[in-house]
C-alpha cells in the first residue's frame, strides 16, 4: 500500500481549479483571447459566463484572468461576489482587489499616494489594503466609474490593462439597479473615455442573465455570452488521463469509461470522482474496482454537500426516495432533460404513482425539481444537474452491496 503521506491529489473537488490545471473548454477559450488583442489597443470588451452550478464558471474565469495576466500584461482582479446586493459593495470589493493586486509594483506608490486618506493596511503586517471612501467620494466613484478606472489603468506604467471578474452576479440580477447602472458604466466607457484597455468578465446562471435582460433589455448587446455546457466524453477522458499520467497511474479502459459515465460531462463530478477514485488506488494502476469505488466515494460526497441539506424527513420516506432514484437512474446519462410522470409510468408502483404529485410539490420546494424550461405544464426538471447522478450512484451502491 502506497504511503498516503507523500502522496498529493491534484484534483480539487468542491473549489475553483487553478489555471495550471484547467483542462477543456478550448472553443470557448478561443473564442475569448480573440479580442485580447483589442483590449489591449483600447478597446473596453465585456463577456458574461453562464452555465448551471458546477458547469465549471469559476475555474473558466480564473484560467483567462491568469492568462491575461502572464500573456498581455494585465492587472487582474477576480471578487467572488456570493451574497453581495449592492452597487456600493461592488465598487469597494473591485478597487479592493485592483489596490492588492498592484501593491508590489514599484509605480503603485503615486496611486496610493492619490488614494492615501481613503485606504488603510490591515492583517499581519499590514499585507490586505482596505478602501474605505467617504460615502460622497463612494458616490462620485459609482457616478463617474469609468473614469475613476481609466485614471487608474493610465498610471498603471508597465502593465497594458485590467482584466476584473465579478464573480456570480446572481445577487445584484434582483433589482434593475445594476442593470442600469452597468449600462451606463458601459457606455461612458464606451463613448466618453479614451483608451481605455479593460475587460470584465461577469458569471451568473442562465436565469440571472435572463433576468438582467428583464432589468434593462439593452443589456443584452454589452456582452459576449458564452454558456458552459457539459463536456464530451473526450474532453473527459484526456482529462482524466493527462492528470494520472502526471503520477505515473495508468487507467483501465474499463475504468476509464465508469469514470466518464459517471461524470455525465461535469466539471465538478470529474474532480470529485478524479480525487476519490485516486485515494482508492493501491498499487498505481486504476482498475474497474478502483474506478467504482471512487464513483461511490463521490456520490456520498456529492450527497453530504449539495443534496442532504435540503432534504428534510418527509423526502425521506420510501416512497420518495424510490421515485429519486428511478428518476435520477433515468436521467443521469443526460441531467438536463425533463421528464413527466407519464415517463415512468412502466416503472412506478402503486404507491408511487399515489405520492408522485406531492413528491414533487415537494421537491419544488426545496429546490431540487423545478418547472422545465419549456413551461410546459407537468414537465420537470432537476434544478442541479449533480442531483440525478447523485440518486444513480446510490442505487449503484445499493446493487453492489
Amino acid at each position: 500500500m502506497m504511503n498516503i503521506e507523500t502522496r498529493e491529489s491534484l484534483f480539487q473537488p468542491g473549489q475553483p481549479v487553478s489555471a495550471d490545471r484547467f483542462k477543456g473548454r478550448e472553443e470557448i477559450i478561443e473564442e475569448i483571447l480573440k479580442y485580447f488583442p483589442s483590449v489591449k489597443s483600447g478597446n473596453p470588451h465585456h463577456f458574461f459566463i453562464t452555465g448551471k452550478r458546477g458547469m465549471g464558471k469559476t475555474s473558466l474565469a480564473n484560467f483567462i484572468s491568469d492568462f491575461a495576466n502572464k500573456n498581455y500584461s494585465m492587472i487582474t482582479a477576480h471578487i467572488m461576489n456570493d451574497g453581495v446586493h449592492s452597487i456600493d459593495e461592488l465598487i469597494v470589493q473591485i478597487i479592493e482587489r485592483i489596490l492588492n493586486s498592484i501593491k508590489s509594483e514599484k509605480w503603485s506608490e503615486k496611486i496610493f499616494g492619490f488614494l492615501e486618506d481613503h485606504i488603510e493596511s490591515v492583517g499581519l503586517g499590514g499585507m490586505n489594503i482596505k478602501f474605505k471612501p467617504s460615502n460622497q467620494e463612494l458616490k462620485n466613484i459609482k457616478d463617474n466609474f469609468a473614469f475613476y478606472l481609466s485614471d487608474l489603468v493610465n498610471n498603471f506604467k508597465d502593465k497594458d490593462g485590467l482584466f476584473i471578474v465579478i464573480d456570480d452576479i446572481n445577487g445584484l440580477s434582483e433589482t434593475p439597479d445594476f442593470a442600469n447602472w452597468y449600462k451606463s458604466f458601459v457606455d461612458t466607457l464606451a463613448t466618453s473615455v479614451d483608451n481605455a484597455p479593460i475587460c470584465i468578465m461577469l458569471t451568473g446562471y442562465p436565469e440571472k442573465f435572463i433576468k438582467l435582460h428583464e432589468q434593462n433589455p439593452s443589456v443584452n448587446r454589452i456582452f459576449h455570452v458564452h454558456e458552459l455546457n457539459r463536456l464530451d466524453d473526450d474532453e473527459i477522458k484526456n482529462f482524466y488521463t493527462d492528470i494520472f499520467l502526471i503520477y505515473d497511474i495508468n487507467v483501465e479502459g474499463m475504468a476509464l469509461e465508469a469514470m466518464t459515465k459517471y461524470s455525465s460531462g461535469m466539471p465538478t463530478m470529474m474532480q470529485e470522482i478524479g480525487d476519490a477514485t485516486f485515494w482508492s488506488d493501491t498499487d498505481g494502476f486504476i482498475d474497474r474496482e478502483d474506478a467504482f469505488k471512487g464513483i461511490i466515494e463521490a456520490g456520498n460526497r456529492i450527497g453530504l454537500k449539495y443534496l442532504q441539506p435540503l432534504l428534510d424527513q418527509k423526502i425521506r420516506s420510501e416512497n420518495y426516495l424510490s421515485l429519486f432514484k428511478k428518476i435520477g437512474n433515468e436521467l443521469a446519462a443526460s441531467p438536463n432533460s425533463t421528464f413527466t410522470k407519464k415517463t415512468f409510468s412502466d416503472v412506478l408502483n402503486d404507491n408511487e404513482s399515489k405520492v408522485f404529485k406531492d413528491f414533487i410539490s415537494r421537491a419544488k420546494k426545496l429546490g431540487i425539481i423545478e418547472l422545465a424550461s419549456s413551461k410546459k405544464q407537468g414537465e420537470y426538471q432537476f434544478t442541479n444537474q449533480l442531483y440525478p447522478m447523485y440518486f444513480m450512484i446510490q442505487t449503484f451502491k445499493e446493487e453492489a452491496l
